[in-house]
C-alpha cells in the first residue's frame, strides 16, 4: 500500500521586481538617516523655526513612505506600483550625486521590457 506525498510547498517563493523593490528600500533607508541626522544637527544649531523644521519633517516623512510603499507593490507587480514607482524615480532623480543614480536605475528598471507582471 503505497501512500501519496505531496511535494514541499515553495518555502523561498521568487517574488517580482526584485532590484526595483530594493532600489526602494535602499531609498527610503537614506531619506531615514537623513532625517536623523537632520534632527540632531538641528537640535545642536536650532537654526530654524519650528514650523520650517515641521514642513521639512513632513516632506522627509511623505518621500518615505511612498518609497516604502512603492517597494511593496512593486514587489506585487501592481501597476500601480510600477507608476508610483516611476514617480518616486523621477524625483530621485533630483538629490545628487546618489539618487540620482538609484532614480535612474529605478526608471530603467521599471520600463516595459524590464518590468515583471
Amino acid at each position: 500500500m503505497a501512500t501519496r506525498i505531496p511535494p514541499l510547498p515553495n518555502l523561498n517563493p521568487k517574488t517580482k521586481n526584485e532590484t526595483l523593490a530594493l532600489l526602494h528600500g535602499i531609498y527610503a533607508g537614506l531619506i531615514g538617516f537623513s532625517t536623523v541626522l537632520f534632527l540632531y544637527l538641528e537640535y545642536q544649531q536650532s537654526s530654524i523655526s519650528m514650523l520650517s523644521l515641521g514642513v521639512v519633517l513632513l516632506l522627509l516623512g511623505l518621500l518615505m513612505f511612498f518609497n516604502i510603499q512603492a517597494s511593496i507593490k512593486v514587489k506585487q507587480g501592481n501597476g500601480s506600483g510600477r507608476t508610483l514607482s516611476r514617480v518616486m524615480a523621477i524625483l530621485m532623480l533630483f538629490s545628487f550625486p546618489i539618487g540620482t543614480v538609484l532614480g535612474a536605475i529605478a526608471l530603467w528598471k521599471s520600463s516595459a521590457r524590464q518590468w515583471q507582471n
